[in-house]
């Protein structure tokens, strides 16, 4: 078989498998409670779907599951807070469009420039799938990364939650997106990203 075809039957075969995870997803999270039996059984499937796993939003389901299943018991908080992020991510156009990373138009994404975490300013904004921007600041500070809430030339790199209104022009979170595209205008080297490309990062380190 030839290697463009290989990948192509790869590709669409994992969005197969994403579309899966996403019913998963959206039948246990149809009675608006996460039983502890669907917590076992998303972490089963995603154990046995490896590949799902390491792929948005796989990935970001999977880390979260397990770290609220870490010590064996999920708190009623842990489980409404990730009650409310499945929801999201099943809220999100992949319903529609079949993406696996959707992206709201007009966000100016850096998709090119390579992140270096260590030694390196970062700052959060928006919501996160992976968990609190809390939750996000303590694995980058743990790589080595610097980490701000203020919107600097010191900053190298502005980091997007994927929940992200279409109107996120009007939002506060849009106008620290709209404060470093001004200083990339300026010539200042700050590059703007998704969290999926943070999430990327932060696996290879």
């Amino acid at each position: 078989m030839e290697p463009a075809i290989a990948v192509a039957i790869g590709n669409r075969n994992l969005t197969k498998a994403s579309q899966v995870l996403m019913g998963i997803v959206t039948g246990i999270t149809a009675d608006a409670h996460l039983h502890d039996l669907e917590l076992k059984m998303l972490s089963t499937w995603l154990t046995a779907n490896e590949e799902v796993a390491s792929t948005w939003p796989g990935s970001a389901i999977a880390r979260h599951l397990q770290d609220i299943m870490a010590d064996g018991v999920v708190t009623e908080e842990e489980r409404a807070h990730f009650l409310s992020e499945l929801q999201r991510i099943i809220g999100a156009d992949f319903a529609e469009t079949g993406s696996v990373s959707p992206e709201v138009a007009g966000l100016p994404f850096d998709t090119s420039c390579k992140l270096e975490v260590r030694d390196s300013t970062l700052c959060f904004t928006g919501t996160f799938v992976y968990g609190t921007r809390a939750a996000c600041e303590k694995i980058t500070t743990a790589a080595g990364g610097i980490c701000t809430s203020t919107l600097s030339r010191k900053v190298a790199y502005l980091v997007v939650g994927t929940h992200i209104s279409p109107d996120w022009v009007s939002t506060s979170y849009g106008r620290k997106i709209q404060s470093a595209m001004d200083l990339q205008r300026q010539g200042h080297p700050i590059a703007i990203l998704s969290e999926q490309r943070w999430l990327d990062a932060m696996r290879a380190i």
